[in-house]
């Protein structure tokens, strides 16, 4: 089941279509930096809605409103370090995004730099 604040959240973010939210108060979910703008995350990625395993195990609700806010540096980071089947199956919370090594390094580090950095990614090979 869904945590009622994530519900509360993400109810709100469904009515808005586009994927980034303006600058705001809000704060970045995995650095915590502000006064930027966010990206809605899924946390169960839209590419694994339809696959049989995804429907197992998550309710149609809580695979379109689990959302996480998060800077574009640190969801361009999220995805190249972790393809869509292991975001839904091991990464479908903030929590557990954020204990990732990889994640946890550059979202310590991100979260030092000023808001208009160009940040480059490497993705995985």
């Amino acid at each position: 089941m869904m945590h009622q604040e994530t519900m509360n959240r993400t109810v709100n973010n469904r009515a808005e279509p586009e994927q980034e939210v303006g600058a705001s108060d809000a704060a970045c979910e995995l650095c915590g930096r502000t006064q930027l703008p966010l990206t809605r995350h899924h946390l169960i990625p839209q590419s694994r809605h339809n696959k049989g395993r995804t429907q197992r195990f998550f309710e149609k609700e809580e695979m379109l409103f689990r959302i996480a806010l998060l800077c574009r540096p640190c969801h361009s980071q999220v995805h190249a370090v972790l393809d869509n089947a292991t975001l839904m199956q091991q990464y479908n919370t903030v929590e557990a995004l954020a204990a990732h090594p990889e994640i946890a390094k550059f979202a310590a580090w991100i979260a030092t730099k000023p808001v208009g950095l160009k940040v480059t990614v490497r993705h995985k090979k």
